[in-house]
């Protein structure tokens, strides 16, 4: 039983592959030891972390991120979803980010049509849109939420007002160089972008124990949220 767990190196990270069909109390041991044998490895590495192989309910994806916080061999900044989130989770996502959009004491969005160019800083009190790209050296700060329709090169930092109960950060293609959601910051390595996922969907990106996570979310319901 000790390939229950497997650490697999990749340019964006760590991605850790689960075993599919082990009792999921063996899964965490396995885990945990597969962390303690890595520790000279990862020495304190602040480092990205992708799962996959497994379908896991909300309960264990909590306990799992629980075990993550507390643990002191790896420092993770950026985790990136789960292979296969639970359509709950994903539903309650949307359902209060729509919530946070529409919320008439935040009313005050700023809308910005056109390029986020280097060395262009856009501060607003409230939330921001951006009707285009945010190219690296632009940068976003916002009490509120930032929405991107279109690629995020930059740096973004969200929710800096508290009245944004869960700030999130949301864009066509996500390959910032840092984000930042309320305190917590994910600053890319080496001038490399935070996120390298392949994939084409709109991602969000949120907060969650002190960590950044991002899920992904489809152009339809991107376009239903902002209309």
């Amino acid at each position: 039983m000790e390939n229950l767990v497997v650490f697999k190196g990749s340019i964006d990270g760590i991605t850790v592959m689960l075993d599919a069909h082990a009792p999921f109390d063996e899964l965490l041991d396995n885990f945990i030891t597969k962390l303690e044998s890595s520790k000279k490895f990862f020495s304190g590495a602040k480092v990205n972390m992708r799962f996959k192989g497994r379908k896991l309910s909300k309960e264990q994806q909590d306990e799992l991120m629980s075990l993550l916080a507390n643990q002191n061999i790896l420092n993770v900044a950026f985790i990136h979803e789960f292979e296969q989130s639970s359509s709950d989770k994903r539903e309650d996502y949307l359902k209060w980010i729509g919530e946070e959009l529409e919320r008439p004491n935040v009313s005050l969005t700023k809308y910005h049509y056109g390029i986020v160019r280097s060395g262009q800083h856009i501060d607003f009190a409230g939330s921001v849109v951006v009707i285009g790209d945010i190219n690296p050296g632009g940068v976003i700060t916002a009490g509120g939420n930032v929405i991107v329709m279109g690629t995020l090169n930059g740096k973004v930092h969200a929710g800096l007002d508290e009245k944004f109960k869960t700030p999130f950060i949301l864009a066509n293609h996500m390959y910032p160089m840092q984000i930042g959601i309320r305190n917590v910051i994910a600053q890319s390595p080496e001038g490399e972008s935070v996120s390298r996922m392949k994939d084409e969907m709109p991602q969000i990106a949120y907060v969650n124990e002190d960590q950044i996570y991002v899920e992904e979310i489809d152009f339809k319901t991107l376009n239903h949220m902002i209309e």
